[in-house]
């Protein structure tokens, strides 16, 4: 008998979630305050890890972790020559070659993960060629929502980008992040991860869990579970007001004017084609919203 299999890069049940942000800039770049006043402010507003993330240059976070409780990654913002990409666990700069595939080859070789940065920032929303993304390889995801684009000419959400390059089958993971240079853009949208030990949060398991995309991104709406059973998942988040299942090509498959809810796949055999993924989004008061990560949907004649 056909079935529908959900495979889902989330634990069905999880101890804590963490908060983080991976974009972050200071006086060593073009940030307004320096390293230790940002980590201050985002350890004072309860985050649990931080990447400092200058264009270009490298910060060192051994050289402010034992100063603070937040756990810090390295990171880079590769900027010049070419289109943003987030460069994270690598303990070095790179040369920003034209080529930007070379630069995701650099990243890749080395271990570390690479995110596709703010893709309609600019009065042409288009600082990232959908194109180019496209025949890009080895990222591990994209922006879907940066912070500052807001007070900047473009847009923060991405979230077009980002279906367009999963119904491709560019399979990529949303990350929401402040891209902060002033105190003004701190704590503005982050990242959750799943953090299921009761072993202290480290480096190496937090970068584990966002290249596996056991992560949500969001603005302000907390999701609680994620949960896959068979063919339906289902989804909490105690201060959402409206809960959308997002498919293939942006197509919402269903919605629930709810903190809760539960979506079952329909057993159809256009299904492959027609959804192949999943993704969920949580409407909160105002503009405050968060994103799970893709769901893949696999139909077995």
């Amino acid at each position: 008998m056909a079935h529908i299999v959900l495979k889902s890069p989330y634990l069905n049940d999880c101890l804590r979630w963490l908060r983080g942000n991976l974009h972050t800039h200071t006086t060593i770049s073009d940030g307004s305050r320096p390293p230790e006043q940002v980590i201050a402010a985002y350890e004072q507003l309860g985050y649990d890890f931080l990447a400092l993330t200058d264009h270009d240059v490298f910060a060192p976070a051994r050289d402010y972790q034992a100063a603070t409780r937040l756990i810090l990654l390295p990171g880079v913002e590769v900027t010049a020559r070419g289109p943003h990409i987030l460069q994270l666990g690598l303990e070095a700069a790179q040369e920003p070659a034209v080529d930007r595939q070379r630069v995701l080859d650099f990243i890749a070789a080395k271990g570390g993960l690479a995110v596709f940065n703010h893709p309609n920032w600019q009065w042409h929303f288009n600082h990232f060629p959908q194109e180019l993304m496209q025949s890009l390889n080895g990222a591990t995801g994209i922006e879907i929502y940066n912070a500052v684009i807001d007070r900047l000419e473009g847009a923060a959400l991405a979230t077009d980008r980002w279906d367009r390059l999963l119904s491709h089958d560019k399979w990529l993971w949303g990350f929401a992040n402040d891209d902060s240079h002033t105190p003004a853009d701190d704590g503005r949208a982050w990242n959750r991860v799943q953090w299921n030990s009761n072993a202290p949060p480290t480096v190496a398991g937090i970068l584990e869990a966002l290249r596996a995309g056991r992560f949500y991104a969001s603005t302000g709406v907390t999701i609680d579970t994620i949960r896959v059973d068979g063919p339906t998942l289902h989804v909490t988040a105690a201060n959402a007001e409206c809960i959308r299942f997002v498919t293939r090509w942006g197509v919402v498959a269903h919605t629930e004017e709810s903190s809760q809810a539960s979506w079952t796949v329909p057993n159809t055999p256009d299904v492959a084609e027609s959804i192949k993924y999943v993704r969920i989004e949580c409407f909160g008061v105002g503009s405050r919203m968060a994103w799970t990560q893709p769901i893949a949907v696999d139909y077995h004649p």
